[in-house]
């Protein structure tokens, strides 16, 4: 009875070290996703002159708030996934926590009719690569003035 009971015990604690590894590897796992993010991506289209529209991006902030000291290096705007709007920041003196950045005085080219999804790609000095930071919905270009 008590070499069953033994059994019981040792095949619990077995499932249990199991589940606890599992779960301390998928912790591991999410900590390890990126901690910056962006204020929301907000973009519209309208027409510039005849047969010319325009894409304009409204401000926006990047945070890199991972408490490790990360830096932003960089960060692009993608419409359909050509880049609108490529930002690299100072080697020496990157910008810390927050930043907003001061988008060109024109906007950017667009065609009208067309469908766009502008979504903005980013950097810090801790990402092996650059990731998501925001994206829009899908938002048509005006074809004609109302």
């Amino acid at each position: 009875m008590k070499q069953k009971l033994l059994l019981v015990v040792v095949g619990l604690v077995a499932v249990g070290l199991t589940v606890f590894g599992a779960t301390v590897a998928f912790r591991k796992d999410v900590s390890a996703a990126p901690e910056g993010f962006a204020s929301p991506i907000n973009v519209g289209c309208y027409i510039a002159a005849p047969n010319q529209c325009r894409i304009h991006v409204d401000p926006f902030t990047i945070n890199i708030n991972d408490g490790a000291g990360a830096r932003l290096q960089q960060f692009t705007l993608y419409a359909n996934g050509s880049p609108i709007y490529d930002f690299r920041t100072d080697v020496s003196n990157p910008p810390g926590v927050d930043y907003s950045p001061s988008l060109v005085a024109q906007d950017f080219a667009a065609t009208c009719g067309t469908t766009y999804v502008v979504n903005m790609i980013a950097k810090d000095t801790t990402d092996a690569n650059p990731l998501n930071y925001g994206q829009t919905t899908a938002f048509t270009c005006p074809t004609t003035v109302p």
